[in-house]
C-alpha cells in the first residue's frame, strides 16, 4: 500500500490483516510481512499533515483497492507517524506495487500528494518486517477497542541474533507456564533498517494497561522466569543487546485506510461523523428569546 516502491507503502501491524471469527469478531492477526513507512513530522506541521494526508485513503476508497493500511501516531518521543501494511509474502508486496504502478488515476493522485507532503516531514523511510510466531505471545487479539500499541525496539548487537531469540524464547515460555493476561508480536527486519533490529508490538485499549502491567507480571511471572532465567536476561542485556527503546503509538483512523470489517467494529472511531458547524453569531443571537 501507499508503496514506496510506487510511493509509499504501508498498513497492517499485525495488524491491517484483519480476520472474521465467529459472532463476526475481527481480530488483529500478525501478517508474515508487515511494511513500515516512517514519517517524521516537522514541528508545527502535525494539524497540516494529518488533513493533507487525509487525500491518500479517499484515493484508495475511490480506487477500492484491496489491500488497506494502518496509520498510528507518536505520543512520546519524535513527532512522528507510522504507516503499516500487511503481506503474505514479499512476493505479494511487490505485486501490490506493481499493481499500484499499473493504475493511472491512482498513480497519479499519489504523486501529486506525495509531492506536498515532503513539505511536512524532515524524514521519511520504509522498511519491511517479518513476523517470528516463535518468539510471540498470543499474538492475536480481538480488534475492538484497541486503540494503539506499546512498540519496543531492540537493536542487537552482531553476531547475538541466536542469543537474542533463545532469550525471547524463554520469556514466551514464563509467560506460558504463568498464564500471563497479555499479547505481543515479534518482527525481525528484513531490510531497510540495521540487521540486528526487532520490533515488539503490545496492543493496549489505554494507558491503563501500563500501569496494571507490573501485576499482570506479578509472583507467578517471577516464579516461572526463576533466578537462572533473571541472571540469563541480565547477561544477555549486557553482551548482546545494543539498545532498548519503548514508545506509545495510538491509532490514526483520520490518515488510515482500514476494512469495512474494521470500522464494522467500532464505527463511531474508526468513521466518525463529522461535528455539526458551529452556527453563525449573528444565528445565535437571534435566537435567543
Amino acid at each position: 500500500m501507499r508503496s514506496k516502491i510506487g510511493l509509499l507503502l504501508m498498513a497492517g501491524v499485525y495488524l491491517c490483516c484483519a480476520t472474521i471469527v465467529k459472532a463476526q469478531e475481527v481480530m488483529l492477526t500478525p501478517p508474515k510481512i508487515l511494511t513500515i513507512t516512517r514519517e517524521v513530522v516537522k514541528t508545527g506541521k502535525s494539524a497540516a499533515h494529518e488533513k493533507w494526508e487525509q487525500g491518500f485513503p479517499k484515493a484508495y476508497a475511490k480506487a477500492k483497492w484491496p489491500t488497506h493500511y494502518l496509520a498510528m501516531t507518536a505520543i512520546t518521543g519524535e513527532n512522528r507517524v507510522l504507516f503499516m501494511s500487511a503481506y503474505d509474502s514479499m512476493a505479494a508486496w511487490e505485486a501490490d506495487a506493481l499493481a499500484q504502478n499499473r493504475n493511472a488515476e491512482l498513480s497519479a493522485t499519489n504523486e501529486t500528494l506525495g509531492t506536498k507532503d515532503g513539505e511536512f516531514l524532515t524524514e521519511s523511510k520504509t522498511a519491511v518486517f517479518k513476523f517470528m510466531p516463535e518468539l510471540s505471545y498470543q499474538p492475536e487479539v480481538p480488534l475492538a477497542g484497541v486503540r494503539g500499541f506499546v512498540l519496543e525496539a531492540q537493536v542487537v548487537k552482531l553476531g547475538h541474533g541466536r542469543h537474542y531469540e533463545e532469550i525471547r524464547k524463554m520469556v514466551k515460555a514464563a509467560h506460558e507456564k504463568a498464564g500471563v493476561n497479555e499479547h505481543y508480536s515479534v518482527y525481525h527486519v528484513s531490510a531497510g533498517a540495521p540487521s540486528g533490529l526487532y520490533l515488539i508490538f503490545f496492543p493496549m485499549k489505554g494507558l491503563a494497561e501500563i500501569d496494571q502491567s507490573e501485576a499482570a507480571h506479578g509472583q507467578a511471572y517471577k516464579d516461572a522466569v526463576g533466578d537462572e532465567g533473571r541472571n540469563k536476561l541480565t547477561d544477555f542485556a549486557k553482551e548482546g543487546l545494543e539498545s532498548s527503546e519503548t514508545e506509545l503509538f495510538v491509532f490514526s483512523p483520520k490518515m488510515s485506510y482500514v476494512s469495512k470489517e474494521w470500522v464494522d467494529t467500532d464505527p463511531e472511531f474508526w468513521a466518525p461523523k463529522p461535528a455539526p458547524a458551529a452556527k453563525p453569531a449573528a444565528e445565535k443571537k437571534e435566537a435567543k428569546p
